[in-house]
């Protein structure tokens, strides 16, 4: 928070002179928010809402076991419920530190909002703080979610449904259900949030996947590009992507469909600057 602080002014000017120079200009309010922390009254109040629930949920006295498995894009985890004894993580946990943050939830709340999102696709909904936040803007999109754990996808309908009537969580692996999922979708995709598999070479194919679906003015939002070597390599490569304007701001990298017009990073003034290393699932 200190840090935060202290780079905010550098921060707010650097954005400004990004957007002269020509970043997408849906992303203003987002882009400003991270560094004044002013939120719109609407989005404010949405996010007392999504806090009430998350500490709700992080009440609760569930506990859950992650299993792996090997997949051909990268090994997979999964969390299952599992008793105290032999759990490796918590309600808390999964509300407090898995999720997305009060501050970066509602940046993906003001992101819905700026691009107009009517359709929203997210891959990983885990408890469903993030899913809530994208589908409490005001166009009320219809958001679909998937999520690999059945444990966790029935608490992310729970969260989900106290914030909107037209959500989807569908359970399953991404590689079982995105497939079959953007063949259903009736209409383009406004936002595609990809948190989960967080490997180099699934999170290529989930962009590649998706990509045709999105909406010519679409939005990408890849969650923890510095969290993992691969997940870095997977960004710088899809930062160079020429369909795209490629935004770092530290936690998320955005794509801004339609011709590339640049690259532009921030992430230095919300904190991030080191990558993690190799994806262990010791």
């Amino acid at each position: 928070m200190a840090y935060e602080s202290l780079l905010a002014p550098f921060g707010a000017r650097a954005v400004e002179r990004l957007l002269r120079a020509g970043a997408p200009p849906q992303l203003a309010v987002p882009l400003r928010f991270l560094f004044t922390g002013g939120a719109p009254a609407p989005a404010e109040r949405a996010a007392s809402q999504i806090e009430n629930l998350r500490a709700r949920i992080a009440a609760r006295p569930d506990t859950f076991r992650f299993a792996s498995f090997e997949d051909p894009l990268g090994p997979v985890r999964l969390a299952h419920s599992a008793p105290t004894a032999h759990a490796d993580l918590t309600c808390k946990q999964l509300a407090n530190t898995l999720s997305v943050p009060r501050r970066w939830g509602l940046f993906l709340h003001l992101c819905a909002q700026e691009f107009g999102a009517r359709r929203i696709l997210e891959l990983g909904a885990c408890v469903g703080i993030s899913g809530a936040y994208l589908a409490s803007v005001t166009t009320r999109p219809a958001i679909v979610t998937l999520e690999g754990s059945p444990e966790l996808a029935a608490i992310a309908r729970e969260t989900l449904a106290a914030v909107t009537e037209t959500a989807e969580v569908v359970v399953g692996t991404f590689a079982e259900t995105l497939p079959a999922t953007l063949t259903r979708l009736p209409s383009t995709i406004d936002l595609a949030f990809v948190d989960g598999h967080h490997e180099e070479a699934a999170t290529l194919r989930y962009v590649e996947a998706i990509a045709p679906h999105l909406s010519p003015s679409g939005l990408f939002v890849l969650d923890d590009i510095y969290l993992y070597r691969g997940m870095w390599s997977a960004w710088q490569r899809l930062a160079s992507d020429r369909r795209f304007t490629a935004v770092n701001v530290g936690r998320f990298g955005l794509l801004v469909c339609g011709s590339g017009k640049g690259r532009y990073d921030l992430a230095r003034y919300t904190g991030y600057w080191r990558v993690g290393p190799p994806r262990t699932l010791d």
